[in-house]
């Protein structure tokens, strides 16, 4: 099978973000967002997301920029930590990780599960925008 390249370059360079199931603003979660383009991204999920599943990523930080997506997979990276493929085909996730320079870098669960930034752990609830 022949794979087509990404038309769209990456960045390596990551932030938090939150995950919602769309029409379902009580079913989110706090999650890693990476190697993002302005319509797709990698996210670090505590949760396994179905293929084709719409969610809304939303930035952690002002002035809370919000995307739709769809799942395009669902990967088990270890155990409770899963890696979601994301499409966005109005773009703007870029705009997530405007404040992402200062922000640490999730290299293992503990640094996830503890980030302020997902109020001291990974939850479902949803970001406070005061």
């Amino acid at each position: 099978m022949m794979r087509i390249a990404r038309l769209e370059d990456r960045t390596q360079v990551g932030g938090l973000g939150q995950l919602e199931l769309l029409g379902k603003p009580r079913d989110s979660e706090c999650a890693w967002i990476e190697n993002v383009s302005d319509h797709g991204a990698r996210v670090i999920s505590r949760r396994r997301w179905r293929a084709g599943e719409r969610l809304l990523i939303t930035s952690r930080f002002p002035p809370f920029h919000s995307t739709p997506a769809s799942v395009v997979y669902c990967q088990t990276l270890l155990e409770g930590l899963y890696a979601i493929g994301c499409e966005s085909t109005m773009g703007g996730i870029l705009q997530l990780l405007e404040r992402t320079a200062e922000d640490s870098n999730p290299t293992d669960a503990p640094a996830l599960e503890n980030s302020a930034g997902c109020g001291g752990g990974l939850s479902h609830a949803a970001p406070t925008k005061s």
